[in-house]
C-alpha cells in the first residue's frame, strides 16, 4: 500500500491544530492517526494528548502541497513538514514535558507563535 502523501481534514466541524507544527484536522482524524508531523507528542489513540496538544483556537488556513518549494510554507516554518492544510497563528501552549521533545525544525515556528501571541 502507498503511503498517504496529504493530510487534509475530511469536515469542517471539529477542527483543531496542532500546537507544535500547526497541521489542521479533525479531532477524530487525530485521534486515529495522530499528526504526521510530530509523533513525539502521542496523540494516536489518546484524548487528553489531543486536548492538551492540540488546539481549536486558529487564525487562517493555508494548504501546502510541496512544502519544500513552498515559501509559504518557509515562512511558516513548516518546509519540513509533510503536505496538508496548516494554520496561520495559533493560540495556546504544549505542555512543559512536550516542549522538552519538541524537535529543533519546528522550534523555530513554535518560538516564533509565542512572541507573536505575547505582544
Amino acid at each position: 500500500m502507498e503511503p498517504k502523501l496529504d493530510v487534509c481534514p475530511s469536515s469542517n466541524k471539529h477542527l483543531r491544530a496542532c500546537l507544535s507544527c500547526g497541521l489542521v484536522k479533525t479531532s477524530d482524524q487525530f485521534f486515529e492517526t495522530g499528526c504526521e508531523n510530530c509523533a513525539y507528542l502521542d496523540l494516536n489513540d489518546n484524548n487528553d494528548a489531543i486536548d492538551s496538544c492540540t488546539t481549536a483556537r486558529f487564525y487562517g488556513i493555508v494548504s501546502v502541497i510541496d512544502p519544500s518549494d513552498s515559501w509559504v510554507a518557509k515562512w511558516q516554518g513548516n518546509d519540513a513538514c509533510v503536505p496538508g492544510c496548516y494554520a496561520l497563528r495559533l493560540q495556546g501552549h504544549l505542555p512543559s514535558d512536550k516542549l522538552d521533545e519538541m524537535p529543533p525544525n519546528l522550534r523555530l515556528r513554535y518560538d516564533r507563535e509565542l512572541k507573536m501571541s505575547n505582544s
